[in-house]
């Protein structure tokens, strides 16, 4: 995804919603990216992380919440 940066992966779907919403109450847009999704083929018994992605401008301000939320 061009122009937009990994910030963080989450091990299932049920964190990524809270990480969303936290990001957008801080006016931090975000995408989640659920590959466990059937669209891609494969991979469905597979186990993948739920990745969370940002826009570059707003990455540093991404990692910083994460940061806070962690301790």
């Amino acid at each position: 995804m061009k122009g937009w940066v990994l910030v963080t992966r989450c091990p299932d779907a049920t964190m990524a919603p809270l990480i969303q919403g936290g990001l957008e109450a801080e006016g931090i847009p975000c995408v989640v990216m659920n590959k466990q999704d059937s669209s891609y083929v494969g991979m469905c018994f597979a186990v993948r992380p739920v990745e969370i992605w940002v826009p570059e401008a707003h990455a540093s301000a991404a990692e910083a919440w994460l940061n806070a939320k962690e301790e």
